[in-house]
């Protein structure tokens, strides 16, 4: 991994740490209403789709503008 893709990596870690923390602050917060766990949840999923969809494609897009070596 070069340290572009580090990073990357490093920022997507820290994505899914941010998502983690309003989970459980949404759990914290919902009380046990399942609607509100349930809303915490889908929050949690689209955030990780998310997160790694960009992580992904910004590594493809780093991958292009590499320049190759001689």
């Amino acid at each position: 991994m070069n340290p572009d893709q580090k990073f990357i990596q490093s920022a997507y870690e820290d994505a899914i740490k941010g998502l983690y923390a309003r989970l459980f602050d949404g759990y914290a917060a919902a009380g046990g209403d399942q609607g509100r766990e349930q809303q915490a949840d889908q929050n949690f999923t689209t955030g990780v789709t998310l997160a790694r969809r960009s992580r992904d494609r910004a590594i493809a897009l780093l991958a292009q503008t590499q320049t190759p070596q001689t």
